[in-house]
């Protein structure tokens, strides 16, 4: 397949507005070490994001840095390591700034470091047309329109090329250990995150409990004592941290997002799983790509009746969301494959009708309000 590999951010927007011309899909790509996230899609031709690798400011004094699109997570460390420093994504070192802001995967560690979407104050893209929009800014009291560098971080390249960022940072942890106890599930996942003050995270499996410990040495010891008076001996890993979804050995891993208390719900009849105690972001593992759901497992996981469940899985399927077959006694359902693509169509036309590249309102928007 054709690669694309433009240097500069005019190239970007050349390249962008020819595909659009020509009617060429194209796949935003960096360092592919997220490249299973997200459905598969045809493209025509790819563009690389990895030659605008240039960590273009670093202020350790604001802990502000801002880099290209195609700087890699490895050199970002090496950078702001210098400066005692570092931006709380736990992506590979080879990945790119850029495709780890457009995948937003969600850290072991958002207990303490928040969302990815909250480290990201600026974002600059490229849209499809060949236009640039940036959002944000690197100041509170500069900030102005909408909030759409929030909207594009996770949107795996939907909305445009992501070309440079502008990063919120934090102090890099003097001491950083892992503990690993057992038995595990997320009882001894909850008990552990309640008798340990201020863990980092707090990872069940089904066989153990990892806990990730960061700070000033004096402070992972207390933390450490802690762990040992609510079940006895832990096994202690001085300079690891916590692993999300890697250490999972199954064909397709998906990340369920429910509230904190619907965790057990969502994980029964699951034997492969890793769950952060107090977020209710869990990994599971699943034996092939046409995993499906049943009302059954859909009504343990929610706080609705089964017929209201009903109810609303027979709107969606009429609408078109949702296909179906029945299997024995039980209906299962899974997503049409073009819905999420048409979702984001929508929205894009959406922003191109109504905001300017600034991300303000254009003024027929303004008329048409009025």
């Amino acid at each position: 397949m054709d690669l694309i590999e433009p240097r500069t951010v005019d190239e970007v927007r050349d390249a962008m507005r020819r595909a659009s011309r020509d009617g060429t899909r194209l796949g935003i790509v960096g360092g592919r070490a997220h490249a299973d996230a997200g459905n598969p899609v045809d493209v025509d031709r790819e563009l690389s994001t990895v030659r605008l690798g240039r960590v273009e400011a670093y202020d350790p004094a604001e802990m502000l840095a801002v880099v290209g699109a195609g700087v890699t997570i490895g050199e970002l460390r090496r950078v702001l390591g210098e400066g005692s420093q570092e931006w709380p994504a736990d992506s590979p070192d080879a990945a790119t700034v850029g495709g780890t802001v457009a995948v937003a995967p969600s850290s072991p560690r958002r207990l303490r470091v928040g969302p990815l979407r909250d480290s990201v104050v600026e974002i600059e893209l490229v849209t499809g047309d060949g236009r640039s929009v940036r959002s944000g800014a690197r100041t509170v009291k500069s900030v102005q329109g909408f909030d759409v560098h929030r909207l594009a971080t996770g949107s795996l390249g939907t909305l445009g090329a992501i070309v440079r960022v502008a990063l919120k940072l934090r102090p890099l942890p003097k001491v950083r250990r892992r503990l690993v106890a057992r038995p595990g599930g997320l009882d001894a996942g909850r008990a552990l995150l309640g008798s340990i003050p201020l863990p980092s995270a707090v990872v069940a499996t089904p066989g153990s409990v990892e806990i990730a410990l960061e700070g000033w040495p004096d402070e992972v010891d207390a933390q450490t004592s802690a762990a040992r008076s609510a079940v006895g001996d832990v096994e202690v890993r001085d300079g690891e941290g916590v692993a999300g979804p890697e250490p999972i050995d199954a064909p397709v891993v998906v990340e369920v997002a429910v509230a904190p208390s619907k965790l057990h719900a969502a994980l029964v009849g699951e034997d492969r799983w890793r769950a952060v105690i107090g977020v209710g972001i869990a990994w599971v593992g699943l034996p092939d790509d046409g995993e499906r759901l049943s009302v059954g497992r859909i009504v343990d996981a929610s706080p609705l009746s089964r017929s209201a469940i009903a109810h609303h899985l027979r709107v969606l399927r009429e609408a078109g969301v949702l296909r179906c077959e029945k299997i024995g006694k039980e209906v299962w359902y899974w997503p049409a494959p073009d819905v999420v693509r048409s979702a984001l169509d929508a929205v894009r036309d959406y922003l191109d009708t109504h905001f300017s590249s600034d991300g303000s309102r254009n003024a027929a928007a303004k008329r048409k309000r009025r």
